[in-house]
């Protein structure tokens, strides 16, 4: 059996953002498999929304102060958690929401406007 593909951004703690293409289950969605060797352990889902991006969720590890990942300066930049004392460490990746809780590919709409968002937050 064929398996589908979706588009995901990839956001490193170190290295470049780049948009890529991840495996997926028959039904388009993304494994649990998948998304957890994305951020290397454990995920954590945080919703993005305003600036172009409702429906769009981020996900860590959530384990990732505890395993002292390093800081991810353009995922924290663009989850726009500057101000609340926090910052986001390891490897990340946003995708998108079915609006049924599954995580699904990104539409070229939503590529857009990540893509023009992160232009815009110079990063």
């Amino acid at each position: 059996m064929k398996m589908a593909k979706a588009k995901i951004l990839k956001i490193p703690a170190r290295g470049d953002w780049e948009f890529v293409e991840v495996e997926t289950d028959a039904d388009g969605n993304l494994t649990l498999e998948t998304m957890q060797s994305m951020v290397g352990g454990d995920i954590e889902r945080w919703c993005l929304s305003g600036n172009g991006l409702d429906g769009l969720d981020l996900f860590l590890d959530e384990e990732g102060k505890l395993k002292e990942r390093s800081y991810n300066p353009k995922a924290t930049i663009l989850a726009e958690i500057l101000f609340h004392n926090d910052v986001i460490v390891g490897d990340t990746f946003v995708c998108a929401d079915d609006g049924e809780c599954n995580s699904v590919g990104l539409s070229e709409a939503q590529e857009l406007a990540l893509r023009r968002r992160l232009n815009d937050l110079g990063i």
